[in-house]
């Protein structure tokens, strides 16, 4: 199937294996690597506003972070993406071509 089975134990490893999920075309492989640092940076945001400022968002809030942060980075990026904030929030990865 050409996915790998295993998880990584290094942000390095887990980005490669990341980008190359089942076959995704390389042209979306940049977009994925977007998607995967936006995830990165809003797990680390919310752990950081759980130990520093006693906060604690749930995961439904967590991934809509997610989806509003990789939408407007994608937007800045590739200007030209042909979808709309409402396909994006609905359904990122079907707009991909991926789920």
């Amino acid at each position: 199937m050409g996915v790998a089975t295993t998880l990584n134990q290094d942000v390095v490893g887990h980005l490669t294996q990341f980008r190359s999920l089942g076959g995704i075309a390389k042209s979306r492989e940049s977009i994925l690597q977007v998607i995967w640092c936006a995830t990165v940076w809003e797990i680390w945001k919310e752990k950081n506003n759980k130990i520093f400022n006693d906060k604690h968002g749930s995961i439904v809030q967590v991934v809509d972070m997610i989806k509003l942060l990789t939408y407007k980075w994608l937007k800045v990026k590739y200007a030209s993406l042909p979808f709309n904030y409402h396909g994006w929030w609905n359904s990122p990865f079907t707009l991909l071509g991926i789920g």
